[in-house]
């Protein structure tokens, strides 16, 4: 009979729980705590780090790596599925500072990629790919309709804004589609209350969604932004006219907060704002062509300006300073200053709990990590123009010198941290996981 190792215990369910030391690549945090319900607890996590949480039937193993997440602090917890036999469970963790070895613990936390929607039929602009059938189909058997974004619920749905089939797509997490809002026709028929698959949109290229699930919508050639309840019901929030064309131009970044107190809405080159009581007015103006943004908790924006191969940060004076691009395509490189670096057509930009953020190009068809000291690393290498570029299904996603996305329109983080990408005019949503492979 196996003893059981020091900081080992069963919980009230009958579970083995142990916490067992690895080796000295990877430090281990000593679990706390197993409940009930499968929430697992530790101390002594490095921080900024990431912890994966191990399972094996032996203390011998073989261990299978599950669940990962980022470490903030020098505690922390996950709610790990429980099984009906005894399990044992361990941590391991890497910390991800702003080096070369933090960048590859970062990467060696990340795994497969693959393809969550979009079979790639056709990328014609202005052209809608919808087919009836595609209701309730698998997402990789859909055709998307340049797709622009992709934001997903704590429940695993994932929203696409699939601008030229004038509807907001919901990914379910058993991995079919559905039509969330609009028609599938381009065009206006009112504002609700209605259902939101009774009402049109017209190119929606934008969307936000809120912690409960409700989603907001930026109309875009209806120049409204729309909420679509839980329910299913939409009505529009306000009108995003722009001050200086009709329709709505530009697009491409929505956020409202979750009290709807405040929006901010993207208009080629500018960042118009509203709220309540004030109405709209312009936030910072003065871009060459905004891709999207992401607001931070104090305020401030990550804005990604394609046209002048820029990333900024936006204080909420509406100032900024430049956080990445050289504002050429060209110079720098990978492990090179950020803003030594080129960056062609940055669109996408997401922070990591690292202090770090992500950068998707458009015009260089990549995805950068840009570190919490200002050092851009490649992470995903493709193809821009009008190359057809889809490739690494099944495998792991770091292959710096291979081609396997195509032009990026959005990347975003899931409530599993895992990485979703909105990319290629042909129309793909990949999807990063947030899990290591197996030693």
């Amino acid at each position: 009979m196996l003893a059981l190792p020091a900081a080992a215990f069963r919980d009230s369910l009958g579970m083995l729980v142990a916490s067992v030391a690895v080796g000295s690549a990877l430090a281990a945090p000593l679990i706390t705590g197993f409940s009930p319900g499968g929430n697992l607890a530790w101390s002594g996590a490095t921080h900024p780090g990431i912890c994966t949480v191990e399972t094996a039937a032996s203390p011998l193993g073989p261990w299978q790596p599950g669940q990962n997440v980022f470490s903030l602090s020098s505690t922390g917890s996950v709610s790990v599925p429980l099984a009906a036999a005894d399990r044992f469970f361990r941590l391991r963790e890497v910390g991800v500072p702003a080096t070369g070895a933090g960048f590859t613990n970062l990467v060696h936390a990340y795994g497969v990629l693959e393809t969550l929607a979009g079979d790639g039929i056709g990328r014609t602009d202005n052209t809608s790919y919808w087919q009836p059938h595609f209701e309730g189909a698998p997402g990789p058997s859909v055709s998307l309709s340049r797709p622009h974004w992709a934001l997903a619920d704590p429940a695993g749905n994932l929203y696409i804004a699939d601008k030229n089939s004038h509807a907001i797509l919901r990914l379910a997490p058993d991995g079919r589609i559905h039509t969330h809002a609009g028609t599938h026709v381009g065009g206006f028929n009112g504002d609700g209350p209605a259902p939101a698959t009774a009402l049109q949109l017209n190119a929606p290229n934008a969307l936000w969604v809120r912690a409960d699930g409700t989603v907001y919508v930026l109309d875009t050639d209806n120049a409204r932004v729309r909420r679509v309840t839980t329910n299913g019901v939409m009505t529009t929030l306000f009108n995003a006219k722009s001050d200086v064309s009709t329709p709505l131009g530009g697009g491409r970044c929505l956020w409202v907060k979750d009290d709807e107190s405040l929006a901010y809405f993207g208009n080629t080159d500018r960042i118009r704002k509203w709220t309540p009581g004030g109405g709209l007015a312009n936030h910072a103006t003065g871009f060459s062509e905004l891709g999207c943004f992401y607001v931070e908790p104090d305020g401030n924006l990550l804005v990604a300006d394609r046209g002048a191969h820029r990333v900024y940060r936006v204080a909420t004076n509406g100032t900024r300073v430049t956080l990445a691009g050289n504002g050429a395509p060209t110079g720098g490189g990978n492990g090179q200053p950020a803003l030594l670096t080129g960056l062609p057509g940055p669109r996408g930009v997401w922070p990591l709990p690292t202090g770090g953020f992500l950068l998707l190009l458009h015009d260089g068809a990549q995805l950068w990590y840009v570190d919490a000291a200002g050092i851009a690393r490649l992470l995903v290498n493709g193809g821009g123009g009008n190359a057809f570029v889809h490739a690494g299904d099944g495998e792991h996603f770091y292959a710096p010198t291979e081609a396997r996305i195509g032009e990026g329109r959005s990347v975003a983080l899931d409530h599993a941290g895992n990485i979703i990408l909105c990319e290629s005019d042909y129309g793909f949503i990949r999807r990063i996981r947030f899990q290591r492979l197996p030693d």
